[in-house]
């Protein structure tokens, strides 16, 4: 996705966190942009705490952890958890965190700037519909929020990356709100945005899902999250396979179906996130009416692998001008 806002030039900054490139921009009347350094120290615990790429990290930790005993987090980690798994039950599991393992088992088992570096991993085996078990008890991850731990009964690992990213740029834009007073914001974690504006809108361009520097649609927004989700992004080869990270939630492989890409506007970034995958997952057809039964009031639009677009009145809920 691209953005620009309409308008005064709004002081931003850009930096690296979760592997990928973070770009917030805000308004405010202070003189100086007391909120930059935050946000930064913001992204940074989050990725401390969440990356399954860090073996110091607490999920690691949570991941190395018997099954079946407390494990303590850090207050950070523990939230995250909870509206990771909230999102997992309010989909139907569709939407699956006990992917870790099933991603290291197809070759996704480092940063993705390492495993394009590896090239093919031969040491990583094919993934059978049998090999992997989606994990559909909602008692498969408890938590006690006395003493911030968390019980993890299965043996599979957990991954937050995707979800992360949305949580995160809704943890930051909430700050930057409440305690900086931004009137007017962007945060974009690697894709995933969340924008709000007392003034003029953003315009959020999506890109072609082909094509980086081709716009199919613009849309002119106040106050939402906004995620994309594109199956042609973040390949990798694994014996002679093509793989990408969009793993259907119900084989634990990578999702097959008649739409390369979903851009989502839903309140949180983290919701828009997860939707926006599981329309990947499910195919146009079928998406459109799992999304009025499960998300309603979220706006989406698709690109079919014909280049068809399709996209849902809600879009308008949010979306003040659409081009």
């Amino acid at each position: 996705m691209k953005q620009s806002a309409k308008g005064e030039r709004y002081p931003g900054i850009e930096f690296r966190a979760m592997n990928s490139l973070m770009a917030v921009i805000g308004r405010t009347d202070t003189p100086l942009p007391y909120w930059q350094r935050p946000v930064i120290r913001w992204f940074e615990e989050v990725e401390q705490k969440a990356s399954r790429f860090r073996p110091d990290s607490d999920l690691s930790r949570l991941n190395r952890w018997a099954p079946g005993e407390p494990c303590q987090v850090s207050p950070t980690l523990y939230r995250l958890l909870r509206k990771a798994w909230q999102l997992a039950v309010d989909t139907d599991y569709l939407f699956q965190p006990f992917v870790g393992s099933a991603l290291k088992r197809l070759g996704y088992d480092r940063s993705f700037e390492e495993v394009l570096g590896a090239g093919s991993s031969p040491g990583a085996n094919f993934v059978g519909e049998g090999s992997f078990h989606p994990i559909m008890e909602e008692d498969a991850l408890q938590f006690d929020e006395t003493a911030f731990t968390v019980t993890r009964r299965s043996e599979a690992e957990l991954d937050l990356g995707g979800v992360g990213k949305g949580w995160s740029a809704d943890g930051a834009a909430s700050f930057m709100r409440r305690e900086f007073g931004i009137t007017s914001g962007l945060v974009d974690a690697g894709g995933d945005l969340r924008v709000w504006s007392d003034e003029d809108p953003w315009c959020i361009g999506i890109e072609h899902p082909e094509d980086e520097e081709t716009e199919i649609l613009q849309l002119w927004i106040n106050d939402a999250g906004v995620a994309t989700s594109n199956v042609l992004h973040r390949r990798w080869k694994q014996g002679g396979l093509i793989r990408h990270h969009i793993l259907d939630g119900r084989t634990g492989l990578p999702a097959q179906s008649d739409v390369i890409q979903a851009t989502v506007l839903a309140p949180r970034t983290c919701e828009a996130e997860v939707a926006a995958k599981i329309i990947c997952m499910l195919g146009a057809d079928e998406a459109v009416s799992w999304m009025e039964t499960h998300f309603p009031h979220h706006g989406y639009v698709m690109v079919k692998t014909t280049g068809d677009m399709i996209m849902n009145q809600k879009l308008y809920d949010y979306a003040i001008k659409v081009v």
